[in-house]
């Protein structure tokens, strides 16, 4: 019979009726201790039966006894038992002095039989705890742990771990800091950090759980890597629900900090700069809806500016990010424009902001997918050029002070649309600020960086996502790499670039430090969602990596620079590019340009003056 399959009535009741077997034979052996013989009851000593079941069940039902889970009974339980069993005693002893001439009961039977109840009851709730378990714990595979670093909070895992007893089995704890040597922590042992590979294999370990401030960035790096191909998860304190009875696995990989995923700190900067900029000024961000638009307005508006006026072709877009701009302290609906519309619509733009002063325009619309704009060609190039053609425009109608526009990466060796398109825009701000420089009082900015954590349709949540359905991650090619940056690190950065001090012309590559490999960062996302990489070498693994080939337009690596000379600036993760011309390239990707246009049945020379002019 499984007890724990049973209605909370009919476990009640078995309790009671094994409760009452064992008043019954406990009485019965505390006379046998006393008289050294078999006592055979009579009508009074049943009477005294009676009284002692009486006292018993209002006791333990008055103190909550019954409401104990016999699955989950612990030292806790066994107090409150205990507490209850004095409470019995001293009604009992009481009871007995009361009733002496009317009950004759040796007045050692009060002490002696509620220690048996005790301890008959206890064994009886242990026993029933532990059959309970096992029938729990049958056809469940049990993990065997090491945990990482000794603190409250990692004994404290420990406890919980065997009072769940399905999770699995401590193997020993990591002595990180090396503060233990030749000890155990309740029965655990000890392992020294400078054999962990060994031990790993000793004890057939097949989880490795870290304990808060038990391992630094390096070490993990070094542990991620060394165990990339063993059938080990790795996980946090924090990626366990350690509150619940079961040890349940939360959906880590909502957890994951992005920092340990491209393997470096957060960047820090000083923003006093910025805030003198900003402060009092109108700014337009144009695709203020979008991933890198939506963040400029954020960190825009921490600098009070007097007017932030947001542009995007997205009706979506642009409700979300106000919805998110409403909750930062700095919001106000006086401070905050929003502008529904189409950058590469001249008509519409001029019409728009037409009586709106504007100070500073941060240009970040664009079509920015790969794979949508070898597609769409047409649609890109729309956008992207002409877009930021008619953005110009309206910089020069308003005699702004500063213009930034967003580039990218791939705009170096463009091999693709929106590198075309890109490289393009480039070559339009530079155009512009040639042909009116000696006219102008004004600065203009070009900052490219490359792929930026957690924008829509960037490969890390497109890994989340696979790994939150168990997979396979899907990589396009085992060597493909890519520069790495958090958004509000990239946009923090871009916001610096346009305070630089200086009146001209200015081309910036954000130093995103090494390219990483897209085949890395599937790999370091399944282990820390806990989870093992399944594989030929582990095909007991958990979640497997598929290599899909090279989308259309994609490249191995990405460049920041295009033979440029870089230098520092006075910002270690800011470069500034000097320009070299390069003919070729130029007229290799124009010719491309032109074909589409051709292709669309589009007045090439009509174009050019429409870009050139």
């Amino acid at each position: 019979m499984n007890i724990d399959k049973l209605s909370n009535f009919s476990k009640k009741t078995f309790l009671v009726v094994c409760d009452i077997g064992i008043i019954t034979s406990s009485i019965i052996l505390a006379y046998f201790l006393r008289l050294e013989k078999i006592y055979f009851f009579n009508g009074i000593e049943i009477e005294i039966f009676l009284i002692h079941f009486v006292i018993f069940f209002l006791v333990f039902y008055f103190t909550g006894i019954y409401r104990i889970v016999l699955r989950y009974f612990d030292n806790y339980s066994i107090l409150k038992i205990i507490k209850s069993l004095l409470i019995f005693q001293a009604i009992l002893i009481l009871t007995n002095f009361l009733l002496y001439q009317v009950y004759y009961m040796p007045r050692s039977i009060s002490f002696i039989s509620p220690i048996l109840i005790g301890i008959m009851l206890l064994l009886h709730r242990m026993v029933m705890n532990y059959v309970i378990s096992i029938n729990k714990e049958k056809n469940i595979p049990k993990n065997k742990i090491l945990i990482f670093g000794i603190s409250n909070s990692t004994v404290s895992l420990l406890k919980n771990i065997r009072q769940s007893r399905v999770y699995g089995n401590v193997e020993g704890f990591v002595d990180t800091k090396n503060q233990y040597k030749k000890r155990d922590i309740s029965g655990i042992r000890i392992l020294k950090n400078s054999n962990l590979i060994e031990d790993i294999k000793k004890y057939k370990i097949s989880e490795i759980i870290l304990g808060p401030g038990s391992i630094t960035r390096q070490q993990k790096e070094i542990l991620l890597e060394s165990l990339s191909s063993l059938n080990i998860r790795i996980i946090s304190m924090d990626q366990i629900d350690t509150y619940l009875p079961n040890l349940i696995h939360k959906n880590a990989e909502s957890d994951i900090n992005f920092y340990d995923i491209i393997n470096r700190p957060q960047i820090k900067n000083n923003t006093n700069k910025i805030f003198k900029l900003i402060r009092n000024k109108n700014v337009v961000v144009t695709g203020g809806g979008g991933s890198i638009g939506g963040e400029l307005c954020k960190q825009i508006l921490s600098f009070k500016p007097k007017k932030l006026i947001i542009l995007d072709s997205s009706e979506i877009n642009l409700f979300n990010i106000l919805n998110i701009l409403k909750k930062e302290k700095n919001y106000s609906s006086q401070i905050i424009k929003i502008v529904l519309g189409d950058c590469s619509d001249k008509q519409f733009l001029f019409q728009k902001f037409r009586n709106i002063d504007i100070d500073y325009i941060y240009h970040a619309a664009a079509y920015k997918h790969v794979g949508f704009g070898e597609d769409n060609p047409y649609s890109i190039i729309k956008n992207n050029i002409f877009g930021t053609k008619y953005i110009l425009d309206l910089a020069s109608l308003k005699k702004i002070r500063n213009f930034i526009f967003i580039s990218t990466d791939k705009a170096v060796n463009p091999k693709n649309m929106l590198g075309y398109t890109k490289k393009f825009g480039e070559d339009l701000v530079r155009h512009y600020y040639n042909q009116n420089k000696s006219k102008l009082d004004s600065k203009f900015t070009i900052v490219r960086f490359g792929n930026v954590i957690g924008s829509s349709g960037s490969v890390i949540p497109i890994f989340l996502n696979q790994v939150k359905n168990k997979g396979p991650l899907t990589v396009t090619h085992k060597k493909v790499e890519r520069y790495f940056m958090s958004i509000p690190e990239a946009v923090e950065l871009v916001l610096h670039t346009s305070s630089f001090e200086v009146n001209r012309l200015n081309v910036y590559a954000i130093n995103m430090g090494k390219q990483i490999k897209i085949m890395d960062i599937a790999k370091r996302i399944i282990i820390l969602s806990g989870y093992t990489i399944k594989s030929p070498k582990n095909p007991k693994g958990d979640i497997s990596i598929k290599i899909i080939g090279l989308k259309k337009g994609e490249k191995i690596s990405e460049e920041i620079s295009l033979g440029e000379n870089l230098t520092k600036t006075t910002h270690s993760k800011i470069l500034l590019c000097s320009e070299k011309n390069n003919s070729k390239l130029k007229k290799g990707y124009i010719k491309k340009i032109d074909y589409i246009l051709k292709k669309n049945k589009i007045d090439i020379d009509e174009v050019k003056k429409t870009l050139f002019t």
